[in-house]
């Protein structure tokens, strides 16, 4: 809210933060946060998150694996100074099961309503005990609001299952719509084994999830997670832009969508990047009338970083450009904003963190 930046990584089990002023030009010394170490995953699909409210709380949520494969708590810690002291981390899963549960997502309200939603293995352990196979995960939603909480009184978390057969390890999306209903994208499991995109809105009175969407129809069958996330962003008209990858017969590569009913219809899907360049792991962001979209590209040598912009709320793109390389792997690319500027943020291997105004 300030308009500082911050980016937050892992190195030995803890959470280490730099602050810049000068929207990413130069960062200050990285400072080692208030927060005991733990077993913290931070790769790819699965990292940890950060958030911000209006009067300087500092929300984090990350993933801490437990002691079998594929097994894990989501965890969560608040400060309330900005980032000076941090409060004891919690557990925000409640059913005290060795299971899996990660992928984590967050958003914080204005007021300090923290939204966590994560993908939950506690329905497919339960199963297992009995002999019974699963398919995939749960989408689970986790709510508390720490702003006026302490010692005497607590703030404990929600729990509320909003889908099942989830796929386990495909990256969340969420946005917050006109009314402050959360929607939420995610991919999902149909029937054999058919891995595509689904979405649903909460209710805001209820906070019950109203009918989910299917919003993608590639028709990708695989029996394993593809490791590639989708993206929403919701404009001031309540339109959900909407990204995704996938690999399916009927539909390869990246596609760009948006709905003006929730979900329940879409305009035609356009493709995004090349194929024949591998394109993947898209994010999009709306800022205004502007819609950007970024992803990565390989020529066989490199990396690259390619983005494409609407200026007309997503009627219509510009061609794609390139607007940086990588020679050593890539990250997955996110933008961010900061007024009516967006932002790109990806880090390069052995090359740096790489942030510009889009």
């Amino acid at each position: 809210p300030n308009g500082d930046l911050w980016r937050l990584w892992v190195n030995q089990g803890k959470l280490i933060a730099q602050i810049s002023q000068d929207n990413g030009i130069t960062f200050t010394r990285h400072k080692v946060l208030a927060i005991p170490a733990e077993n913290i995953s931070a790769r790819n699909e699965n990292r940890p998150k950060i958030a911000f409210d209006q009067a300087g709380g500092v929300y984090l949520s990350w993933a801490m694996a437990r002691e079998r494969k594929y097994t894990a708590d989501v965890r969560f810690s608040y400060s309330n100074d900005y980032g000076k002291t941090f409060t004891k981390p919690i557990t925000v899963n409640n059913d005290n099961l060795l299971a899996g549960h990660s992928f984590n997502e967050m958003l914080v309200a204005d007021n300090g309503d923290v939204s966590i939603v994560w993908l939950d293995g506690r329905l497919a352990h339960k199963l297992r005990k009995k002999g019974i196979k699963s398919k995939g995960s749960a989408l689970y939603l986790a709510k508390a609001n720490f702003k006026n909480a302490n010692e005497n009184n607590p703030a404990v978390f929600t729990n509320q299952q909003l889908a099942n057969d989830t796929c386990v390890c495909c990256r969340i999306a969420m946005d917050f719509n006109q009314q402050g209903e959360l929607a939420i994208l995610w991919r999902h499991i149909y029937g054999d084994n058919i891995r595509e995109f689904a979405l649903l809105t909460l209710e805001q009175k209820s906070n019950k999830p109203q009918q989910p969407y299917q919003v993608s129809y590639d028709h990708w069958k695989i029996n394993g997670c593809p490791h590639q996330g989708g993206g929403i962003s919701i404009d001031d008209n309540n339109r959900y832009h909407m990204v995704w990858f996938n690999q399916g017969d009927a539909g390869k590569g990246i596609f760009y969508a948006s709905s003006d009913d929730q979900g329940k219809s879409l305009t035609k899907p356009t493709s995004v990047g090349k194929l024949s360049a591998q394109a993947a792991h898209p994010h999009l962001l709306k800022n205004g009338k502007k819609i950007d979209i970024v992803w990565t590209q390989f020529d066989g040598i490199e990396h690259q970083l390619m983005h494409q912009r609407s200026i007309d709320n997503g009627i219509s793109f510009s061609e794609a450009v390139e607007l940086t390389s990588a020679k050593n792997g890539a990250d997955r690319p996110f933008i961010i904003k900061k007024g009516k500027l967006s932002y790109v943020s990806w880090q390069r291997p052995k090359q740096g963190h790489w942030i510009q105004a889009l």
